[in-house]
């Protein structure tokens, strides 16, 4: 196994600069980015694996790796419950001894948890909930250990993702197919860019089948459950020839209280109103709602177990691959949108 000795000879530099650069503290002691490049790019090619402080293993029962995953732990508590449920499911079907360490972060400040990639935590990480920042905050910075998202796009990293336009489309062409002609889209201010995508390919392919969605169907609330309900009691507050018959949910947990509202006014689901959403809860509560609620379903297990098994073939470095992993979201007709049978 390679060790800091072997990389500082290759590269011809100090132990102390290697050292700083796997400690991510090169740019404050001002190594130059073609050193960190040059040390870095030795370390993959000597397929370094960081030595992992004592310190976070237990005497005598430290696992063999080290996984982290960021998330952060907000109206997504159960999104990252399926994630984890993915990753913990392949770990136990492979028999391995992993040990996996949760890091919460608030989306947008990933870069306040620098001081973990270090490599001397772990010895790989899985990013989720990633917004712009974070993707910025990543794409400026080079790391030891090997790093995957979890359904976000960014150059130079591997990720497991869903195609968030074919979702929108999926989504407009069920609307249109169940006979709903003036769709209102709801969607959120904690949002992240495929969420924009979805967005924008529900609005373009209703346009093709001639509907048009004027600004005023296009409403801006938070994500949670409460805040779609919180919607629905404004909008019934208009007279009901101004409702829009079809809702496009940028969440379930948006959806179903928007859902619940509706139907608690005596509102005609789907009859004279429809409601989809992305599925990315625990589907037993968009299942077992009354009424029940179409989604598209996000596959998050897969995309954790996806996660995991890139880990598990890749540990080090220098075999990362680019190229993200697609995976198939399936269409479930319930009875919020579900006006023909079959």
């Amino acid at each position: 196994m390679a060790t800091i000795k072997d990389i500082a000879q290759k590269a011809n530099v100090s132990l102390s600069t290697v050292s700083l650069i796997i400690n991510g503290k090169a740019n404050e002691r001002k190594i130059s980015h073609e050193t960190q490049e040059k040390v870095l790019k030795i370390m993959r090619e000597l397929n370094y694996i960081p030595n992992i402080s004592a310190k976070t293993m237990r005497s005598g029962a430290a696992p063999e790796y080290i996984l982290a995953v960021f998330c952060s732990f907000d109206f997504r508590n159960t999104m990252m419950t399926r994630l984890l449920f993915g990753i913990q499911h392949m770990i136990d079907q492979n028999q391995d001894r992993i040990k996996v360490i949760i890091y919460p972060y608030q989306s947008g400040n990933l870069a306040k948890e620098h001081s973990h990639f270090s490599g001397m935590e772990f010895h790989a990480a899985i990013i989720a909930n990633a917004n712009g920042e974070d993707l910025n905050y990543l794409n400026k910075h080079q790391f030891v250990v090997p790093i995957i998202l979890y359904n976000r796009l960014l150059d130079n990293y591997p990720s497991v993702n869903v195609n968030d336009k074919e979702i929108g489309r999926i989504a407009a062409r069920h609307l249109y197919e169940q006979g709903y002609r003036h769709p209102a889209v709801v969607t959120s201010t904690q949002t992240f860019p495929g969420a924009s995508h979805r967005n924008i390919a529900f609005i373009a392919e209703l346009k093709e089948l001639g509907i048009g969605i004027p600004e005023k169907n296009i409403y801006m609330t938070g994500p949670s459950v409460r805040d779609g309900a919180e919607l629905a009691d404004r909008l019934l507050s208009e007279p009901r020839d101004l409702l829009p018959d079809s809702f496009w949910c940028f969440s379930d947990s948006i959806a179903l209280g928007l859902l619940n509202t509706l139907t608690a006014h005596d509102v005609n689901v789907p009859g004279d109103v429809g409601v989809i959403s992305v599925g990315s809860i625990e589907s037993m509560f968009s299942q077992y709602n009354n009424p029940s609620l179409t989604v598209i379903d996000i596959p998050i297990e897969k995309m954790g177990e996806g996660c995991y098994q890139f880990i598990k073939d890749n540990r080090q470095a220098s075999s990362q691959q680019t190229e993200g992993v697609f995976y198939e979201t399936k269409l479930y007709v319930r009875d919020s949108t579900n006006r023909k049978s079959g």
